[in-house]
């Protein structure tokens, strides 16, 4: 299915357009939303309110047909008392359990450190250093995340139903092991190892046996954030790879099980929290082309084809794509964030916005 002549025609084949039009989801909020999440039934989003000046970051969960939404943090009975009641945290990371029963995120505390929550849970997970980038298995019985406590920043392993128990180092390469994913078929973990040759894309066989660690680039550059097809065969990331400006990236795609990685959408904007977004038939990716004259447009991309469909949003200034679908389904739905539609001078803020696009590509 992806081959690397989809590369070639991706370059060649003239930007189509994929009609529709997109709707804001979200109220008004005084700052910028930012990492949309779709919940395991599609009926809600969480996504962040990020307030630059004021240095704090709310995080909120969205009923999106209903409109309404609560505001997410840390319990009230988690014994945070004191001024840090007073306090604007930073509440950020957020991610669901596969079966949408659970939910964990990243918070700060009082000291201004970072540590992990689980809904209905009224401690902390970690430790007295940092922790965040949280991710569940699968399967739900498991929960990953970075801490500081090993002083580089390593990957640890946590049983859902024995949160008493101290949690398991995954990993112990010298530098900082983070943005972890779980494979959606298996235990594997796709991960970003920092040293000082680059940043590149691991893979755990099998987090919760720990299995044996394997690199799929070893590139002196930067390659973050990966995300998993959703069959489980292949791992997208971010890379300035063979960037003479590395400030600018270019998706690739890479078999899970190793191999040579191609390079598969050119020039993109990079989510904040999250790798490429792909298709729910793990046929294709949707991206943000890094085209700020054109209001930095989505695009949905076919490996098959390399055929590259822009998405007729309305809107400029977009980013941060999330897909929520089945791949049986007519049609997906597509959460972005976006400050407006083209000819709209109410453009202060980013907000969520949705759209519906068809699951058969061209």
């Amino acid at each position: 299915m992806m081959r690397c002549l989809a590369v070639v025609l991706l370059l060649l084949l003239p930007t189509s357009v994929l009609a529709g039009g997109a709707r804001v989801v979200s109220p008004d909020h005084a700052g910028n939303a930012m990492s949309p999440v779709w919940s395991p039934d599609g009926r809600q989003i969480a996504y962040e309110v990020a307030h630059a000046q004021e240095k704090y970051t709310e995080l909120f969960l969205l009923t999106v047909d209903g409109g309404a939404e609560e505001r997410i943090g840390p319990p009230a009975g988690s014994g945070l008392g004191g001024r840090f009641l007073d306090r604007r945290q930073v509440n950020h990371e957020f991610t669901w359990s596969s079966n949408g029963q659970l939910y964990a995120f990243s918070s700060s505390g009082s000291d201004d450190e970072f540590d992990v929550w689980i809904k209905g849970v009224t401690v902390a997970i970690g430790t007295d250093e940092k922790e965040g980038g949280a991710g569940f298995s699968a399967d739900g019985r498991f929960l990953s995340y970075c801490s500081a406590s090993s002083g580089d920043g390593d990957l640890y392993l946590l049983d859902i139903y024995a949160l008493e128990a101290a949690p398991t180092r995954l990993t112990t390469n010298p530098g900082l092991d983070f943005y972890a994913v779980w494979s959606p078929t298996d235990s594997a973990i796709a991960y970003t190892a920092m040293s000082e040759d680059g940043a590149n894309i691991h893979v755990l066989g099998d987090a919760s046996g720990k299995a044996s660690d394997r690199a799929l680039t070893k590139w002196k550059s930067t390659q973050i954030k990966p995300s998993w097809s959703p069959d489980g065969k292949w791992v997208a990331f971010f890379s300035n790879h063979d960037r003479d400006d590395r400030t600018r990236f270019d998706i690739y795609v890479v078999q899970a099980q190793g191999g040579e990685p191609f390079k598969a959408v050119t020039d993109v904007i990079p989510s904040e929290r999250t790798g490429p977004v792909w298709t729910p038939d793990s046929g294709g990716l949707v991206a943000v082309r890094n085209d700020p004259n054109s209001g930095d447009p989505l695009v949905r991309v076919n490996l098959g084809t390399g055929t590259s469909i822009e998405i007729a949003t309305g809107t400029v200034n977009n980013a941060e794509p999330a897909l929520y679908g089945r791949s049986g389904d007519g049609s997906w739905r597509l959460a972005f964030v976006s400050q407006g539609v083209k000819s709209s001078e109410d453009q202060a803020w980013r907000r969520v916005w949705a759209i519906d696009i068809p699951a058969r590509s061209r």
